[in-house]
């Protein structure tokens, strides 16, 4: 099945003293909004948090994608569920059995996700594709915004898109980095369908533009457009 691009400004880049207006600025052009949690362990800055989310959720009705750069996500990860996020993304190197995280993400009502940090080869958890509704790659190390797009990653979504294909996976393949009008069609034609972009919509003078720009490159190089 040929999937559409999804196009998820991450609010990291936006304004965080006017949040509920950022998120409604990007009302009908963007399809997820993406929310990095870092928790100052996993990753050296400290960001969002649960009661953040709950109280934006209120605010759009723009699904969430929370991706949870944090220690101990088994601990943590359900209630942004339970919040009502649409997808609930950890890391790898956070958990000990992501499968069985995957499975209480999706028994607490949201979609799972796998994120693959800059350093963390992919292959050995390819096999959990089966088990997971996104898998993450990082196209720059986490923690930080603003980093240059890395293209070398792109070969680990590469060996996740092969992999899909041949156990006809529906799997959204997202990648996290430095996505913007100059990289996003070497993701898409990687085999990525999902993008994270922080600076190249709230950077930009008409966010929603940017967006509208960036999913037309994106559509183009998956054949899709």
């Amino acid at each position: 099945m040929e999937l559409s691009p999804i196009i998820a400004p991450s609010i990291l880049a936006s304004d965080f003293s006017r949040l509920g207006e950022e998120v409604r600025a990007i009302e009908g052009a963007a399809d997820w909004v993406h929310v990095d949690v870092m928790d100052n362990h996993f990753v050296p800055n400290l960001t969002l948090g649960l009661p953040v989310v709950q109280s934006l959720r209120k605010a759009t009705a723009i699904p969430f994608d929370v991706h949870l750069m944090i220690t101990d996500p088994q601990r943590w990860a359900p209630a942004y569920a339970e919040a009502g996020a649409y997808n609930v993304t950890f890391h790898a190197e956070a958990c000990d059995d992501p499968v069985a995280l995957a499975k209480t993400l999706r028994a607490a009502g949201s979609k799972a996700g796998l994120a693959i940090d800059r350093d963390t080869p992919v292959e050995p958890y390819l096999e959990l594709l089966p088990y997971l509704d996104t898998i993450l790659i990082m196209t720059i190390k986490a923690g930080f915004g603003g980093q240059a797009f890395m293209p070398e990653m792109l070969d680990k979504v590469r060996d996740v898109r092969r992999r899909a294909k041949v156990n006809n996976l529906e799997i959204r393949i997202e990648v996290d980095g430095g996505i913007a009008a100059d990289t996003i069609e070497q993701a898409a034609e990687a085999g990525a369908d999902a993008f994270v972009a922080g600076t190249a919509v709230y950077g930009a003078a008409d966010p929603a533009e940017a967006i509208r720009k960036l999913r037309g490159l994106a559509a183009r190089a998956m054949g899709v457009a």
